[in-house]
């Protein structure tokens, strides 16, 4: 789930027009809604926006309109009425146990973000709480994921590298600045409309139970974010290990996102995710297609970020 706008979707001059009668969480959630009275405030929320009945309120922010859903929460386009300008929010579920999340940490992590300034990472505007459920207030982007972005068709190498270049300068301030991502794949980078690469999402895949755990064996879930920390078909042989995850944890995700930039597939496959991490475990590296014109040294940089 990125904090991302789709092309067309909301133009960055674009009249912002937010409803007189906006409603505040607190009353939305004692509010006579389709929804039943003890669904998260993320769905009641949510729910109130797509009624276009007036809107909501997070706070400062009147929220616009749906950007995307997972399971870690739901993503707003807004409006920031105090400093006049359009973001994106982040609202984070509560774990599926009805347990709260350790909102000291993700408080920690989240501040941690937001004094990150870098022009390859997505800028957090402001962190806080309501009603007990963490939000994030970020830049709204316009473009597409990378994973999107990759989708759209073979790309030369000499295209590829640039992208994937500026993602890696993100990860590596936020590794200076004592920040793992825990989760980096195509979905969490955006490529904005101005060309510009950013890295979202840092530390957050492990909302769902951090640190414990083995990783849920669903069907066809290479793409899910685990209860451990990270993605399956990104997650580095440590993380398979349930070990903690470090810098080089990233690194190697970066190096599958390349490879399967670079190639059109990822480096290490299997049917089910057992198969997936016996593959990445061993190191058992697909072979790339025979007529993939990428040049040795680079074939090289990434088998040597996959090691």
């Amino acid at each position: 789930m990125g904090v991302v706008v789709e092309d067309g979707d909301l133009q960055p001059d674009a009249p912002t027009r937010v409803a007189a009668d906006l409603v505040s969480s607190a009353e939305l959630l004692s509010s006579a809604t389709d929804q039943p009275v003890h669904a998260p405030l993320p769905d009641l929320l949510k729910a109130q926006v797509e009624r276009g009945t007036g809107g909501a309120r997070l706070g400062r922010y009147a929220l616009l309109r749906v950007l995307g859903e997972g399971g870690m929460g739901v993503v707003f386009a807004a409006y920031d009425e105090e400093l006049d300008r359009k973001v994106a929010i982040k609202l984070l579920r509560t774990r599926a146990d009805g347990a709260a999340p350790e909102r000291s940490w993700l408080l920690s992590e989240a501040k941690a973000m937001a004094r990150l300034s870098h022009p390859n990472i997505v800028q957090v505007y402001d962190v806080g709480t309501c009603d007990g459920q963490l939000f994030l207030a970020m830049e709204c982007v316009v473009g597409v994921t990378l994973l999107r972005w990759m989708r759209g068709g073979p790309k030369p190498w000499r295209e590829v590298v640039p992208v994937l270049l500026q993602a890696g300068r993100g990860l590596q301030a936020a590794h200076e600045a004592g920040l793992v991502h825990r989760d980096f794949k195509p979905a969490n980078v955006l490529v904005g409309g101005d060309g510009r690469v950013r890295v979202l999402d840092f530390g957050l895949a492990q909302l769902q139970g951090r640190g414990s755990g083995a990783p849920r064996a669903e069907h066809d879930d290479s793409h899910r974010t685990t209860i451990v920390a990270g993605t399956p078909a990104y997650m580095a042989p440590e993380l398979h290990r349930q070990a903690e995850p470090d810098q080089r944890s990233d690194q190697f995700a970066f190096c599958v996102a390349l490879h399967e930039a670079l190639f059109g597939k990822r480096p290490f496959t299997g049917n089910s995710s057992q198969e997936l991490a016996r593959a990445i475990l061993a190191g058992t590296i697909t072979a790339p297609p025979a007529d993939a014109k990428v040049p040795a040294w680079l074939r090289r940089i990434v088998a040597r970020g996959l090691a």
